[in-house]
């Protein structure tokens, strides 16, 4: 990342920095030790390589000074700022303190946006240790915990940026409410379409990981007929698209326990009442290419 996306200039030689990453699509996990140093992100870089990213950087130790698109910013130790990739910047470390660690969160543009609204404010933003800490404390749990996680789960993710979104929401009123049904709602599809899996999905479960009541939940999801109907839309739907790609077998007791179902009888069921044929039937209506011969089963 450091060598497409800035030019780096190391403040204290020698120069050396380590950085631990954990991935998943929705957000990547970033921590950094090392000395400090300048990042600049000039306008050549951006049309060169055309990174889309919102990035919360958690100042842990030492400070910094920057230029966000002409702006002059400043944060303390335990402050978080925000980066917008599309956007200049010339970030300049506190070079009083040799060994700095710097945590920061990379978020699709798409995804920052439907969680935290209306990004062209953020550029530059500053979140004080006062209103960061929750946030901040959760980090660096993450730090410890992230290297024993076989993955990044739905949890982790949502907790994440729900804590993300209180602390933008706090600082700047930006419109994030967590009461705004719209938003409420993409945030409940994005938890429950990571977590298909898991069996025990359930309206108590989706607010807690969003940070919403079950009553603002349940007026978000008025118009789709539910939560519970759309958690069985959408896992019904990740079945067919499975049965519909004939490339390796897919019995439907694996289907069941990967997306969910409490047994292979119970997705039987359901998908029957769902689209009018059984799933065997639907496989068998699918050509060696995955085009179905079936007509519109929605």
């Amino acid at each position: 990342m450091f060598a497409s996306s800035a030019l780096v200039t190391p403040l204290v030689a020698p120069f050396h920095v380590e950085i631990t990453s954990y991935w998943s699509e929705h957000m990547r996990f970033h921590f950094l030790e090392g000395v400090p140093f300048i990042f600049h992100r000039p306008a050549q870089k951006i049309a060169y390589d055309g990174l889309d990213v919102v990035i919360v950087q958690h100042v842990e130790t030492g400070g910094m000074v920057g230029n966000f698109d002409g702006e002059e910013v400043r944060a303390e130790a335990g402050s978080l700022y925000v980066i917008d990739f599309s956007r200049p910047a010339l970030i300049r470390d506190a070079s009083d303190i040799p060994r700095q660690r710097r945590n920061f969160v990379t978020l699709p543009r798409a995804f920052a946006k439907r969680w935290f609204g209306p990004l062209d404010r953020l550029h530059g933003f500053v979140i004080p240790p006062e209103i960061a800490g929750a946030y901040t404390a959760h980090l660096l749990r993450l730090r410890e915990r992230l290297p024993h996680l076989g993955s990044l789960d739905a949890a982790t993710l949502g907790g994440t940026a729900t804590l993300l979104a209180q602390a933008l929401t706090q600082a700047a009123g930006h419109g994030t409410s967590r009461s705004d049904p719209a938003r409420l709602f993409q945030k409940a599809c994005l938890h429950i379409e990571a977590s298909l899996s898991n069996a025990e999905l359930s309206a108590t479960e989706i607010a807690r990981a969003i940070g919403t009541s079950r009553t603002r939940l349940f007026a978000a999801f008025q118009g789709v007929g539910g939560v519970e109907r759309y958690i069985r839309s959408a896992r019904l739907e990740r079945v067919k698209a499975a049965l519909g790609a004939p490339a390796q077998p897919h019995p439907i007791a694996v289907l069941a326990e990967q997306f969910g179902f409490r047994s292979a009888g119970q997705l039987s069921r359901q998908f029957r009442q769902h689209f009018g044929v059984t799933p065997s039937q639907f496989s068998a209506g699918a050509d060696p290419g995955g085009v179905r011969r079936y007509p519109a089963l929605d």
